[in-house]
């Protein structure tokens, strides 16, 4: 009789065991979905430790898609910040896809912009139109970023940094 009681024990031990980490698993997801940055605040904090926020405007999520046409139901969140001079190609927007596996989608839709961008420019502003084709497309997991700047190293930098 004992064995069999032993045996039951170390199974109810077990299960346990895996219950409680099935729990904590479970919490962990949950407390990373809850904590995950929207993309429109992860935007502004990268402006506001740049220092770009004299320099740069919001523009309204709503007025997003005038600038980049995105497929319903690929991004979350948007945010999107654009030069307040009408002759600067400066540019920081950051989407967050609703899946990883779209980023492909919207690298295309983001293409198109900076090429639209640098059509503008040409024959206008070669210092802007140089910049847009050194334009940052910078993606980390659901995350994508795009900057243009004369140095859009430090936006992605920063970029990867809150990420973390």
């Amino acid at each position: 009789m004992k064995p069999k009681w032993i045996i039951l024990s170390v199974l109810a031990v077990a299960l346990a065991v895996v219950i409680v980490l099935a729990g904590v698993h479970a919490l962990q997801s949950l407390h990373k979905a809850q904590h995950q940055l929207r993309a429109d605040v992860l935007a502004e904090e990268i402006v506001n430790q740049l220092g770009y926020q004299n320099q740069y405007t919001q523009v309204p999520s709503a007025s997003i898609q005038k600038y980049y046409p995105i497929a319903a139901g690929m991004v979350e969140s948007q945010g999107m910040w654009i030069a307040k001079t009408g002759g600067s190609a400066d540019e920081l927007c950051c989407f967050q896809l609703y899946r990883a596996a779209d980023a492909e989608k919207m690298k295309a839709v983001i293409a198109d912009r900076l090429e639209q961008k640098a059509k503008a420019f040409h024959g206008l502003n070669s210092d802007q139109y140089q910049q847009v084709q050194k334009a940052a497309v910078y993606q980390q997991d659901r995350y994508v970023l795009v900057a243009i700047s004369s140095d859009p190293s430090g936006e992605v930098h920063l970029f990867h940094k809150l990420l973390k």
